[in-house]
């Protein structure tokens, strides 16, 4: 199973790297966000957390819809697994950067963890289920976009995930 994630990756990677400075890459968010949201819903059904998202209404990401997908996808999965009851998704503009910041309201990570929390591989806590490989899935492909992806404290209590990508114009 470990060399089938790595090989995901490495092919998740490649196809990043082709597709990152296609000349009218667009990939509208609000339908990507509104698909995500849908399917970790019923994923998280058994322990209700309410999604909400803001800002994403005619907003695009210059760079292809599956990679979209993947890092939007890994950051609300890494929210929902964590939340007591609340995840928000806040999309806005800064100069030609679209951002992300995904909060959660639970118990978030000691300052000191957090950089640890992007490394490849870095399960912090056993107790739940994955690789240990999406943050740091998600900074890679977000670095071969020219963005980047940082944790902080979230004022909902938990973790806040901000990343940082190009904005289709």
């Amino acid at each position: 199973i470990e060399m089938q994630r790595q090989v995901a990756r490495h092919l998740s990677r490649a196809r990043t790297a082709a597709a990152v400075g296609v000349l009218g890459a667009h990939c509208p968010i609000e339908p990507v966000l509104d698909e995500l949201t849908r399917v970790l819903t019923r994923l998280y059904q058994d322990r209700p957390v309410a999604i909400t998202v803001t800002g994403a209404a005619g907003l695009a990401f210059a760079g292809e819809r599956e990679d979209l997908q993947e890092m939007l996808g890994n950051l609300l999965d890494n929210a929902c697994q964590w939340a007591r009851g609340a995840v928000r998704v806040q999309a806005s503009v800064q100069m030609d950067d679209l951002l992300f910041f995904i909060d959660d309201d639970g118990p978030g990570l000691p300052p000191e963890r957090q950089q640890e929390a992007l490394e490849r591989g870095a399960r912090l806590d056993e107790s739940k289920p994955g690789s240990g490989l999406g943050l740091a899935i998600t900074a890679d492909m977000a670095s071969l976009y020219q963005g980047e992806l940082s944790l902080q404290d979230s004022d909902l209590g938990g973790l806040s995930a901000r990343l940082k990508l190009p904005l289709a114009q």
